[in-house]
């Protein structure tokens, strides 16, 4: 019973590190009289690289026994794991089009708030956009969104669904704004869609690859569009 509330207790902090982490380290920074926000861009990106390569790599050893196990089961199986649930990510793909499709002729919006946040991104620090969206979001975000919440939660449903509302709304931009939450839908789709595939194949690696692929093909669509 101990181990169990230990092993709760773990992951609720781990979860709720991804909301504290980048703040509390940019206070520490100012500890030391250093704000990167009066840095010049270059010294202000390569900063937030590395707090985002020592959050990684925090994850990574706070989950290294599970993840050295998931690496070598993704090792053996990918090849049978990736072609198996493409399709499962594709429908998810699918719903998440018609969905944005729904919301944009309702709302006569044609793009959430998220949306155009990272649009703005990308134009003004695209390469700092292309680690951030096809590297660390995809390995933080499945860490997060789908391993801890499923250490905790051990019932498929409550598991699938809690993930992919979580995901979802942490991606709505404005509560106030009807359009804004009608369009966290669709990223809960996705959410749901990941949680499942990772619920089928226990393997982190799965969902990270998957997500990293995801992410790619939105990012190059912005760099072409």
């Amino acid at each position: 019973m101990i181990k169990i509330i230990e092993k709760v207790l773990k992951n609720i902090s781990v979860f709720i590190s991804y909301f504290l982490y980048t703040n509390i380290f940019l206070a520490l920074l100012l500890l030391v009289n250093y704000d990167i926000y009066k840095t010049d861009i270059t010294k202000r990106i390569l900063v937030l690289v590395s707090i985002d390569i020592i959050y990684i790599i925090i994850l990574f050893f706070v989950y290294r026994k599970e993840i050295i196990k998931d690496l070598k089961d993704f090792k053996v199986k990918y090849k049978e794991y990736i072609p198996r649930y493409i399709p499962i990510y594709l429908l998810g793909v699918i719903m998440m089009g018609v969905i944005n499709i729904i919301i944009s002729k309702v709302t006569g919006a044609t793009t959430s708030g998220n949306e155009e946040a990272i649009r703005e991104y990308i134009d003004k620090f695209p390469l700092y956009m292309v680690f951030s969206t096809v590297i660390y979001a995809p390995i933080v975000e499945e860490i997060i969104f789908r391993k801890s919440i499923r250490n905790i939660f051990k019932n498929k449903y409550v598991f699938i669904i809690l993930s992919g509302l979580v995901f979802g709304v942490l991606h709505i931009s404005d509560f106030t704004n009807i359009t804004e939450v009608l369009y966290g839908i669709p990223y809960i789709i996705m959410g749901i869609d990941f949680a499942y595939i990772y619920y089928k194949t226990d393997n982190i690696f799965t969902t990270m690859s998957i997500h990293m692929m995801h992410n790619l093909i939105l990012l190059l669509i912005q760099f072409i569009r």
